[in-house]
């Protein structure tokens, strides 16, 4: 291959919160004349964007018992020499990571070979893969300006770039609804803990008024063996609802959301900032170092929205809230003006230029 050919490897993890950000930085990258290759395990290779060439590393982690480590470290080993392989085949100009265990193969190949490098730190918690990494890397990029956990002898490497985002999701004013409106609430569940999104609340919107019943339009991300469960208990309630196990036209739905419901990864939070919707916060109680609530609290913060315990998310504790937002349009407007605080609309290109400075 020719070694005068623009060319960068993004690696990344094999979840959507992981191959989102690196499909929105590509885009960016191909728009300025890059030639971009996607390496992740067999899970990331399922989110299809022609826009990339795809390159599939072997990655495995370290759970479970003694037997399942040492096929998962076998298997890294196998990753890291495809990765060595490939990255001297193709002589990018530069290799970014943005974490999950299936970035790590490739992240230790270009770190040996000496590829310029940067991680991307997608959540307000420096994950352990990106810990380890990060005193082999060129630099640091982060989406949030403060985050936890980063080592202090690597501190100088860090820029705040913002998360790269899908390109429908762009800043929308925002829209009260006054009394006896329409109240349109966006549910996004996220790829784990849908069940207790579809048991808390349609609960709770059974326990408010029925005239606030009535002005509900919910939107809900519901995993489909959990659909006809969830639609059960909504038939109790005088709500509009739609329920989907993949919600499509996220943009649109942003713009029409007076509230967003969702969990707490990092693309949920930086989305609901960028277009600018107050949020309710539920963080998934079992992620990697608690990482979904320090997000959470990046909004929190800025007094742009809320965050709830799992524990705490009951139907009746929920039922107040939204009671309380529904007959306070002005806190809605008051939030949805402050979370976009943290909202970097131009990430992507700022990402892009940081590749572009280290880039040989």
């Amino acid at each position: 291959m020719s070694e005068f050919v623009k060319r960068i490897v993004l690696a990344t993890g094999g979840t959507g919160g992981h191959v989102f950000p690196a499909q929105a930085l590509g885009r960016e990258l191909v728009a300025q004349g890059y030639e971009v290759f996607i390496f992740s395990d067999s899970r990331g290779h399922l989110y299809n964007d022609v826009s990339f060439l795809k390159v599939k590393i072997p990655a495995s982690h370290f759970k479970g018992s003694m037997g399942q480590k040492i096929k998962g470290g076998i298997k890294l080993i196998g990753g890291v020499g495809a990765a060595l392989y490939h990255l001297r085949r193709l002589k990018p100009r530069a290799v970014i990571g943005f974490g999950g265990y299936a970035s790590f193969p490739t992240m230790m190949a270009a770190a040996t070979l000496r590829f310029p490098t940067i991680v991307h730190q997608a959540d307000a918690y420096f994950g352990r893969v990106n810990h380890f990494l990060a005193p082999f890397v060129t630099r640091i990029a982060t989406s949030f300006p403060h985050v936890e956990n980063i080592p202090t002898s690597c501190q100088n490497k860090v820029s705040f770039t913002g998360l790269p985002v899908r390109p429908d999701i762009k800043t929308e004013p925002y829209t009260s609804s006054e009394k006896n409106e329409p109240f349109h609430i966006l549910v996004t569940g996220g790829s784990q803990g849908a069940k207790i999104f579809g048991e808390v609340i349609p609960k709770a919107v059974s326990l408010l008024d029925p005239i606030l019943q009535k002005r509900l339009h919910i939107s809900q991300q519901c995993r489909s063996e959990y659909i006809e469960m969830t639609e059960t208990l909504y038939e109790k309630t005088a709500a509009n609802v739609e329920l989907a196990s993949f919600l499509d036209h996220m943009g649109e739905r942003y713009k029409r959301a007076h509230l967003v419901i969702s969990r707490a990864g990092a693309s949920s939070v930086v989305e609901a900032a960028l277009v600018g919707r107050p949020s309710l916060f539920i963080p998934y109680p079992y992620a990697m170092d608690d990482h979904q609530f320090y997000n959470a609290q990046q909004v929190v913060n800025v007094q742009g929205g809320w965050v709830m315990r799992e524990k705490e998310f009951t139907s009746n504790a929920l039922a107040i809230y939204l009671s309380e937002l529904m007959t306070s349009p002005w806190k809605l407007m008051q939030a949805a003006a402050n979370i976009q605080a943290i909202a970097v609309p131009d990430a992507s290109l700022r990402l892009a230029h940081l590749v572009k400075l280290i880039a040989v």
